[in-house]
Parts: C-alpha cells; sequence; structure tokens
C-alpha cells in the first residue's frame, strides 16, 4: 500500500487560518499556532457583539426619541403608552429616524400619542386597552364545505351547474 503524504491538507489549513488572521498585530499574523487562537477569540467577540449591537441601537433609538418627546412636553413612557392606546403602530427605529430627520412628522405623531392619553388622575379606558386587538378568525369551515371548495376550484364549468340546479330546486 502506498505512503500517504498529507502536506497539501495541512497546508490548504494553514493557509486559511493564516489568511483570516490577516491585518493582526505581532506574530498573530503569520505564526500558525499564534493565529489559531487569535481566529477563535475573534470569531467568538463576533458572535456575542452582533447581539449586542443589536442591544446598543436599541438604546439609541430609546435616547433619541425621549429627547424628541421632551422637546414635544411628553415624557418618553407616556409617549409610548399613547401611541398603544392610540393602536399607532410604529417602531421605535422609524420613530428615532422621524425624530431626529422630520420633527415636525414627530409632532404630530406626539399629538396624535397625547390625545389619546386619558386626562392626569384618571385611570384608562381597559377596553382600548386589551391587547390582541386584531380581528378575530372566523370559525373553521366543515369539512363538507373545504371540499365543495377544492371541487369548485377544479371544474368551474360544474360549478355553474350545480349552481343551476340548487336554483331550479
Amino acid at each position: 500500500m502506498p505512503r500517504v503524504k498529507r502536506g497539501t491538507t495541512v497546508n490548504r489549513r494553514h493557509k486559511k487560518i493564516l489568511s483570516m488572521a490577516k491585518g493582526y498585530r505581532g506574530k498573530r499574523k503569520n505564526v500558525y499556532k499564534l493565529a489559531v487562537n487569535a481566529v477563535k477569540k475573534a470569531g467568538q467577540n463576533a458572535y456575542r457583539d452582533r447581539r449586542l449591537k443589536k442591544r446598543s441601537f436599541h438604546r439609541l433609538w430609546i435616547t433619541r426619541i425621549n429627547a424628541a418627546c421632551r422637546l414635544n412636553d411628553i415624557k418618553y413612557s407616556r409617549f409610548i403608552y399613547g401611541l398603544e392606546l392610540a393602536q399607532v403602530k410604529i417602531n421605535r427605529k422609524m420613530l428615532s429616524e422621524m425624530a431626529t430627520n422630520h420633527p415636525d412628522a414627530f409632532a404630530a405623531v406626539a399629538e396624535i400619542a397625547k390625545k389619546a392619553l386619558p386626562p392626569a388622575g384618571e385611570a384608562p379606558d381597559l377596553s382600548k386597552l386589551a391587547k390582541g386587538t386584531t380581528p378575530k378568525k372566523a370559525a373553521p369551515k366543515a369539512e363538507k364545505e373545504v371540499k365543495e371548495e377544492k371541487a369548485e376550484k377544479k371544474a368551474p364549468a360544474k360549478k355553474a351547474a350545480k349552481k343551476e340546479e340548487k336554483a331550479e330546486a
């Protein structure tokens, strides 16, 4: 049996790691043993920071919205509560963009939120606050109705004939 030399596989693996370590300082960019650790650590940091990035942007948006709310004489928490009562569904990213680039549009949204709020010292109308205010789904159809609909889709000519029979009867 011939001897298998694995130099090409190792070379390929080393080359891949070293190319990932390009731009690192010191021996970490050209010594395989050190580059492996550096690349692993970089991968861990990248994974963690992709999640932290989302968190920090969310905080930034809230800060911007709060600043704009204060300019419109309303607190951030009351503003969000008012939007919920008014059933205005704009996410914080868009509200932040409006606050920074279109303050007049944001002021209009703030007015909508203010109008939806109950007067100071009064309890809110809980029926307005009910979560999930989407319309309820219709009751599921009977199996017979579903089969009839499928048959109607397949043969439109039969559909017309069935309607005529029902009209005559």
